[in-house]
């Protein structure tokens, strides 16, 4: 194959061009989502990949049609816009409201040149009526087979009205029309199979990335979650001078909770420990994360937090559990807990500092009597 001479055939070609544009996206969209979470606390990856999804289908769409501007092959797209809007409501399941599919339709028939051809306005009903069909099936899902039936039949109604009306705009052969309609089935169904097995990986990678960075009893992310992530939060705090606090605790007595009550009641006020201080973080905001970072000792990280707007969290935090009434098996646990805690400051060369001399505040508070803050 050369620039002059090639020799695929048309339907292979664009099964190549359709899986070159999907592995281009996910590959495109995964490397943004790492970028943004390198400079970001929370990153939505499924907005980053609608948005992205939608603005990287409308520039294909574009220049493809303008490629084909003026000449007679100005519908040699129509499959490839029968793709993009599928993939845009069935896979990414973008939410767009009815009058930004008409602003986006609008700019695209100027650009193509058909406003006043009423054929193409009749076309562009039957691809919104196919956007709202896919995402209507979309949200009701039932099953592989039963889904690939009701994908397959609605790209069928759609994909023949689309090429019935360029049957009478573009008076092609009955033949012509009838190998368009099979060769758009034939192609959804490729990015059917090709998307969904893609998706079941992503679903596997992301069960796998749970269990890598989430605590099995408690549910809190950790050790391996905080080394990551405190890593880039002192990396951001180091670089554009932003302000970073951080606090370790343990669960005083814990040891004589196990030796008492047993291993599952030192479970249980483990799990529920850790559940009241996250549902105290999530009242906070996004920033405060909690982390296990060993037996009873657990960490939390507050991005953007000075030491002075951390500690009444911290205070509130401390003053939560010693309040909480813990019961098990008829018995009521009295639980507090002992904390360190140090801010980020320009002499820190790398995250051992700070996390060294919080640890330091911890075990000054566990000497000096326990169920008590040290901050500094």
């Amino acid at each position: 194959m050369t620039w002059s001479k090639w020799f695929v055939a048309p339907a292979l070609t664009s099964v190549f061009f359709l899986l070159g544009v999907l592995t281009l996206y996910w590959f495109i969209t995964n490397r943004l989502i790492k970028y943004l979470e390198k400079r970001h606390d929370h990153v939505d990856g499924q907005e980053v990949q609608a948005i992205f999804g939608l603005l990287y289908m409308a520039l294909l769409m574009m220049i493809t049609q303008l490629a084909v501007n003026g000449t007679p092959d100005g519908w040699v797209f129509v499959n490839f816009q029968i793709f993009a809007v599928i993939f845009l409501s069935y896979f990414i399941r973008l939410k767009i409201q009815i009058w930004q599919i008409f602003i986006v339709i609008i700019v695209f028939m100027a650009l193509n040149g058909t406003l006043t051809i009423p054929l193409s306005w009749l076309f562009m009903l039957i691809y919104v009526g196919l956007y709202f069909a896919m995402a209507y099936i979309r949200r009701h899902r039932h099953g592989l087979w039963r889904d690939f039936a009701a994908y397959t039949l609605v790209n069928l109604v759609f994909s023949t009205a689309m090429w019935i009306v360029m049957f009478f705009r573009f008076h092609f052969p009955w033949t012509t029309i009838a190998w368009e309609i099979l060769f758009s089935f034939f192609f959804m169904t490729v990015m059917f199979v090709y998307i969904d097995s893609i998706l079941a990986g992503a679903s596997t990678l992301a069960q796998l990335t749970y269990t890598t960075n989430f605590d099995e009893l408690t549910r809190v992310r950790n050790y391996y979650a905080f080394k990551n992530e405190f890593g880039m939060a002192f990396e951001r705090a180091q670089t554009h001078h932003e302000p970073l606090t951080l606090m370790l605790f343990d669960i005083d007595h814990f040891k004589h909770v196990n030796d008492t009550y047993g291993h599952l009641t030192g479970d249980y006020v483990l799990t529920n420990v850790a559940q009241l201080i996250t549902a105290q973080l999530k009242a906070i905001g996004d920033q405060p994360r909690l982390y296990r970072t060993g037996g009873e000792e657990f960490t939390i990280v507050f991005p953007n937090y000075s030491l002075q707007a951390a500690q009444q969290h911290v205070d509130a935090i401390a003053q939560a559990v010693r309040d909480q009434p813990f019961h098990q098996n008829g018995q009521t646990i009295a639980v507090s807990i002992s904390a360190g805690v140090t801010q980020f400051q320009t002499t820190d060369e790398d995250q051992l500092d700070i996390y060294r001399r919080a640890d330091q505040h911890l075990y000054y508070s566990k000497r000096h009597g326990r169920d008590q803050v040290t901050v500094d």
